[in-house]
């Protein structure tokens, strides 16, 4: 596979999301609701890259003035599990669902009655099934030569779409420059001016 290819794949299912979008629409307007109108913290974790995913999430609705961390799935069960209150919100991130490793935080937080919402490709799986919310997201192609085992396409995925999900927020709560400005003293983006 040339590496074309595998952006053509890439970018193909992206489109196809969009292509999508009316069938996940009243999905994605209750998380945006939830997370607009939370009382408590927005958590965001997963496995591996979808970890990867789930860090780069919670930093960008951090910089749009939505309160969030993300928080490592096996970690937190040792000794952190008081960080959470019944305001919270956690977000997992598993293209597949059946992500064994966060099976263990996802029944303590339900056990203890905190809200979860499963980001995934596969429906039927567990955290779907068992999420008081999910978004599903179908994943066309990753764009590899692998059976489509490599998360390329669907990292790609959820981290535009959690993106786009917090610029509306950001948007609808005016969050304006000025506030953008503030979280970033540092850097060119720091150096801003607003007039």
């Amino acid at each position: 596979m040339e590496w074309y290819e595998s952006l053509e794949k890439q970018a193909d299912t992206l489109l196809n999301i969009l292509k999508q979008k009316d069938v996940f629409e009243n999905e994605v307007e209750i998380i945006i609701n939830l997370v607009r109108n939370i009382e408590g913290i927005v958590y965001f974790t997963g496995i591996g890259k979808s970890g990867f995913v789930a860090e780069k999430a919670s930093s960008t609705y951090n910089s749009l003035g939505i309160r969030c961390f993300y928080i490592d799935a096996i970690d937190t069960l040792h000794g952190d599990m008081g960080i959470f209150n019944k305001n919270d919100l956690v977000v997992f991130i598993s293209k597949s669902g059946e992500t064994k490793e966060l099976f263990h935080l996802f029944d303590e937080l339900k056990t203890r009655g905190i809200r979860t919402v499963a980001i995934t490709s596969n429906k039927y799986s567990y955290l779907a099934k068992n999420s008081d919310f999910k978004l599903v997201l179908p994943i066309k192609s990753e764009g590899d030569f692998l059976n489509n085992l490599v998360p390329l396409a669907s990292t790609i995925t959820y981290e535009v779409v959690l993106q786009s999900i917090a610029v509306e927020i950001a948007s609808k709560k005016g969050f304006s420059l000025k506030d953008f400005i503030y979280r970033h003293p540092g850097g060119k983006i720091g150096q801003t001016e607003v007039k």
